[in-house]
């Protein structure tokens, strides 16, 4: 499993639920999706990076066919973010920092423009 990421600069849209954060391992592995600011910046010594989830995915065929034999998951349930679904079952995301950004579809709002 793979997917794409970007970096958040801006504090509200940090702070925005409607952006998926991200948090990754120092391979670039995923190890937690939120739509709460991942890392909480507790230090303000320390800058954190925050990057976005862009909800494209690359998968083998099982990988997909698997997902679906499962149901859903108590953080995806929380959440509302597929993706946690394979990390509750121990498949983490391989995620790819990119700076391109398509048209983004994330509230009902957008499907208007």
């Amino acid at each position: 499993m793979a997917s794409l990421m970007q970096e958040l600069k801006d504090a509200s849209s940090v702070a925005d639920p409607n952006y998926v954060k991200v948090a990754v391992d120092l391979n670039f592995n995923s190890l937690m999706f939120s739509r709460s600011p991942v890392p909480y910046h507790r230090d303000k010594n320390v800058t954190p990076v925050y990057y976005e989830h862009i909800g494209i995915y690359a998968f083998r065929k099982d990988a997909l066919m698997q997902f679906t034999t499962w149901p859903m998951t108590p953080l995806e349930s929380a959440e509302k973010i597929e993706c946690l679904r394979y990390l509750e079952h121990g498949i983490p995301l391989k995620m790819v920092v990119t700076e391109y950004m398509g048209v983004e579809i994330d509230t009902a709002e957008d499907c208007k423009g």
